[in-house]
């Protein structure tokens, strides 16, 4: 017997009488509708010249009609076994004129679209809320027993998420903080007011810029670097070693990361932070005309605490979000390099929205916060 998402069951009996039961309705799903006309295309024999009983149907809708209709090749089959209810509705098929499909299915497609990617929308978030709460578990679970916390793993990914990433970071964010000093300080000058700038940079400098530079890149780097190496596992079979020798793959790939993330990312936002400053002094030295030592020394005094917690607290959530969804979309994948492409491109995509989201949130939420 073959069962459906639907609820929708078939039984091939005596290898020419094919049995119906269930709700043959709501089959929206194109991937279900062609994985079973694939199953009665292997029939031994030609669907259509099959004996069909419909009688233990429980509903039947146009879209489940529509599909056995295809199979019948818009025929009846000679032995066939229905309803009054269904028989009228093969009889209003028949009379239906045989459009092209692009026209006759033009809106259903889109339907079909959207719903599913709101399915896969929400199936994604789910499984993004599943593995967080495993994770919570596993944390629970080495906390009560530290020798099997993965303590090897976190320190590697500690070193390749943090140390790795130092060089990049500082090179950008030491161009940001020049970029950002040039633009602003040029527009103030015109009002006399040039020294402003510093003010400004000691406020988005710890609070914003710093943040949002580490976690914007290290989507692109650390995420999809998570993604395809967790991929490349299952391709190789790794992953299911794992599985057989029973131990727990996200405790011994997704957790070492997830911790060496939340470690190293405010450590990483704190170092562009001070690469940020230094490229905004130099800048403001060479165009504004503003003492660099001047300038680091009236920035570090009006920078507020509370902004730098923010900074940090930013940098936590921001790693602990990239590598929750790079190991998810990794885990995830299939055993093919197709999948793992596919996975690695949606995790850095995900990513980064959410990166974006959560920034846009906390910063309406925390708008009195260190700004007043």
């Amino acid at each position: 017997m073959t069962t459906t998402a639907s609820d929708a069951t078939w039984m091939l009996a005596r290898d020419t009488d094919i049995v119906l039961s269930g709700h043959w309705s709501r089959l929206v799903d194109a991937r279900r509708r062609q994985a079973l006309l694939a199953q009665w295309r292997q029939l031994p024999r030609p669907a259509r010249t099959c004996a069909w009983d419909l009688r233990g149907v429980a509903s039947l809708d146009s879209t489940g009609a529509t599909l056995l209709w295809q199979a019948w090749e818009r025929q009846l089959p000679d032995r066939v076994q229905l309803t009054d209810a269904q028989r009228h509705l093969f009889e209003w098929l028949a009379a239906t004129p045989d459009l092209p499909l692009s026209t006759r299915h033009a809106s259903r497609n889109l339907l079909e679209k959207l719903g599913d990617g709101i399915m896969q929308v929400l199936a994604t978030a789910g499984g993004l809320f599943l593995l967080s709460g495993q994770l919570l578990l596993d944390a629970g679970f080495c906390v009560r027993h530290p020798r099997v916390t993965p303590w090897k793993e976190i320190s590697a990914q500690i070193h390749h998420i943090g140390a790795t990433a130092l060089l990049l970071l500082g090179s950008i964010g030491f161009l940001i903080g020049a970029v950002m000093t040039i633009q602003m300080g040029l527009v103030l000058q015109d009002f006399g007011a040039s020294g402003m700038v510093t003010g400004m940079m000691a406020t988005a400098d710890p609070r914003e810029l710093g943040a949002v530079v580490v976690g914007l890149l290290m989507a692109g780097r650390t995420g999809s670097a998570m993604t395809a190496s967790i991929g490349a596992m299952r391709i190789t079979e790794e992953y299911a070693a794992l599985q057989a020798l029973g131990a727990s793959p996200s405790r011994r790939l997704a957790l070492p990361r997830v911790v060496a993330a939340a470690v190293s990312f405010p450590l990483l936002v704190v170092w562009t932070c001070c690469a940020t400053a230094i490229g905004s002094a130099l800048a403001a030295h060479a165009e504004l005309a503003i003492n660099y030592h001047l300038f680091l020394d009236q920035m570090v005094a009006q920078i507020q605490p509370v902004n730098v917690w923010i900074g940090l607290g930013k940098g936590v959530l921001f790693g602990v979000v990239i590598a929750i969804v790079g190991c998810y979309f990794g885990m995830s994948s299939a055993p093919d390099a197709e999948s793992m492409s596919r996975h690695t491109t949606i995790s850095v995509v995900t990513s980064l929205t959410a990166i974006l989201l959560l920034d846009a949130s906390l910063g309406a939420a925390l708008t009195n916060v260190g700004l007043m």
